[in-house]
């Protein structure tokens, strides 16, 4: 046991061995539990449109946006598939080699500092302000356009050093380039960052230094300028999502907007530079994670700080002092920061920490990871500094782990939720809009999930089906819910045609069920949200058909699905729309032997049907009891409505007019 103290004294980490620590990060920090992320957002969107109805279709998808960005989808979605795990995978070896990248491009710059070059890199690689690294198809597509212009920096730094290969190198720089600013716009403005660097490498007085500097850029800046000129007056969509904001505040009041940007820029900087590395030590006991999974990210932190401490103390380089790298690469790093903000604040935009906008913190990782390397070179002391880096290493990772929970509860909460809708729903009628109640997921909207609803329920090729949540749409995107209005919605590439007359409406909020909104029964629910009430008498279900056409796709949700109470609360659901009460029964008898109950007392209400139309007017009546005794104000009404319905529907009887006699009884209602 002695040996390994000893063999860890003698261990040594040249600079060559960065590339793989610096994977090592990645793999810990973004690494796990990889194969249990699935698609979020708009990935899921994407993957229909192009998997279901064509890869021309995904172009016209992104016609209105970013049509070049959309090239380079055509291209990776046949080669990686409808595989999550593949996406995750994807992305992150991209943010490692994005890593990489940029640790090649401060090793050329300052050669003779290798350690701050070290540490900007793994701020880079493990930079805890922007959250959506886990949305794989997405941000791989980000990374593969700033891989091309980090890319491109490097072989431009490259071609300053060479004279045997420089036009070569040039040549593909400037074709690297180009892809930047054509495909999207957060990383348009770093290009003028190419101008300092120059200046940084050349030699000789000011003047001539300047004018060189300037004479290397104009090819890149004649770049810059054609694809403006493009985007400005040709790109007749440049501004279809965003306006700008700044620009049209200063037209309209000068003085407003310049204290507009200089707000947004002081705001900008504390946020991206400082808040980003401070907020993972404020929130780390206020995840609200169960003691298991608090106990795996404790220990992950612990160990990635560990980790990353013994690789920085054996991490054999020359000795030289820090702060001549921070006075040299702190003026690229703030350049870079204030160039990355030119996309941003010009749409009247400040970065943020929650979904979505921080993924406005994407375009300042660069800059701010460098200025945070140049603050640490600032310490005097080197174990403190060391320590420092691996602190904020480890709790960056914490913060990733915490965000990585959340995104794959959303998968499977997500996948619960289309299992248990195809349990229930077998079918949809062309042209139905289901309005919803608001999912409890954070990193999905109404919009994204119906890519995969469509991708269940409609043929290859159409798109016959709408998902609204009621409380963002009705009276907005929905003008009107009244039966016979016909609606039309451009989904970014197909359009849905409906009417609303096929409006079904549904309820899921776990551990509830997915549960089809009973109109007649729950029109009045008060233990819906408000805004699903207040549709709730719209609700059709014929448009449920009974004939199965769903499928649901094989890379998503593979497996069986589990057979738990509310699999088989679908069935009777199902069986008590088609009026099958024998089966309604035979389920419940199944259903209730589980070592499983009901989560809403809602859940019972097929099975009290079930019972008092097959003559059972005892259970009927205990079920009814165990529901009321959960909230006698807001079940009763309803119990009184369900009981009308079957007093209709049922045979006239001695036992059913006694058990009616006691429903009244006991829960008030109106004969």
């Amino acid at each position: 046991m002695k040996q390994f103290p000893d063999r860890l004294n003698n261990l040594a980490f040249t600079p060559r061995s960065t590339v793989w620590f610096l994977l090592f990060i990645a793999a810990l920090t973004y690494g796990l539990f990889f194969w249990q992320r699935g698609f979020y957002w708009d990935e899921f969107p994407w993957a229909w449109i192009y998997f279901r109805l064509g890869p021309d279709m995904l172009t016209k998808t992104f016609t209105t946006s970013r049509p070049f960005w959309g090239m380079i989808y055509q291209v990776m979605l046949p080669l990686i598939g409808p595989y999550p795990w593949a996406w995750q995978l994807l992305v992150i070896v991209l943010r490692w080699l994005l890593a990489v990248l940029l640790w090649k491009i401060l090793r050329a710059l300052y050669p003779e500092h290798p350690k701050p070059a070290l540490w900007a890199s793994l701020f880079f690689l493990v930079y805890p302000g922007m959250g959506q690294q886990f949305i794989s198809m997405m941000y791989s597509h980000f990374y593969i356009v700033l891989s091309a212009f980090l890319f491109s920096l490097y072989l431009s730094i490259l071609a300053l050093k060479s004279e045997k290969y420089r036009l070569v190198l040039f040549a593909a720089s400037y074709l690297l380039a180009a892809v930047n600013l054509l495909t999207m716009e957060y990383f348009y403005f770093l290009e003028f960052a190419r101008v300092l660097i120059f200046w940084q490498m050349l030699d000789g007085a000011f003047k001539p230094r300047t004018q060189k500097a300037i004479l290397y850029f104009l090819p890149y800046f004649a770049i810059f300028a054609g694809v403006t000129i493009w985007r400005m007056f040709f790109f007749t969509y440049q501004n279809a999502s965003y306006q700008y904001v700044l620009l049209d505040t200063l037209r309209e009041d000068f003085l407003a907007g310049v204290l507009l940007l200089v707000n947004n820029v002081a705001l900008s900087f504390w946020r991206t530079v400082f808040e980003a590395w401070l907020m993972p030590f404020i929130n780390i006991f206020s995840t609200g994670f169960g003691p298991l999974t608090l106990s795996l990210m404790l220990f992950l932190l612990f160990f990635s700080i560990a980790a990353t401490l013994i690789y920085l103390f054996k991490f054999t380089a020359v000795n030289s002092d820090c702060r001549e790298f921070s006075q040299q690469a702190g003026w690229i790093g703030l350049l870079l920061w204030g160039l990355a903000g030119g996309s941003v604040w010009i749409i009247g935009i400040v970065p943020q920490f929650n979904f979505s906008l921080d993924r406005f913190m994407l375009p300042f990782m660069l800059g701010s990871s460098i200025l945070m390397a140049c603050f640490v070179s600032l310490i005097k002391n080197q174990r403190i500094q060391l320590i420092l880096i691996a602190l904020l290493v480890g709790f960056a990772g914490s913060r990733h782990f915490y965000l990585e929970e959340i995104y794959r509860s959303d998968w499977v909460t997500q996948q619960n939720l289309f299992r248990q809708m195809t349990e229930r729903i077998p079918g949809l009628e062309k042209g139905t809009i289901l309005l919803a109640n608001d999912f409890p997921v954070s990193y999905y909207s109404d919009n994204s999930l119906t890519g995969p609803l469509n991708w269940i329920y409609s043929p290859p090729g159409e798109m016959n089906l709408l998902l609204y949540f009621a409380s963002i749409r009705v009276g907005k995107t929905l003008p009107s819910v009244e039966p016979g209005q016909p609606h039309e919605l451009y989904y970014i590439g197909p359009t849905f045609y409906g009417n609303t007359t096929n409006i079904l409406v549904v309820n899921f909020a776990p551990p509830g069920c997915f549960r089809v909104i009973d109109p007649e029964v729950e029109a009045n629910n008060r233990l819906l949200l408000p805004a699903v009430r207040d549709v709730a008498r719209y609700s059709n279900q014929s448009v449920i058909l009974f004939e199965k056409q769903n499928q649901l796709p094989g890379p998503f949700y593979r497996g069986e699905p589990v057979q738990d109470w509310c699999y088989y609360f679908q069935q009777a659901e199902l069986a008590r729309q088609m009026k099958d009460w024998n089966r309604v029964v035979e389920i419940g008898e199944t259903a209730f032997a589980l070592n499983d109950t009901p989560n809403d007392p809602l859940e019972r209400f097929v099975f009290i049907e079930g019972y008092a139309h097959v003559g059972e007017w005892k259970k009927a009546v205990e079920l009814s009891t165990t529901s009321y005794k959960i909230s006698r104000s807001f079940v009763g009404p309803l119990l009184c409505n369900l009981w009308a319905r079957i007093e209709r529907e049922t045979e006239r009887t001695p036992e059913q007019v006694s058990t009616l006699l006691k429903i009244r009884d006991d829960y008030g209602c109106s004969p």
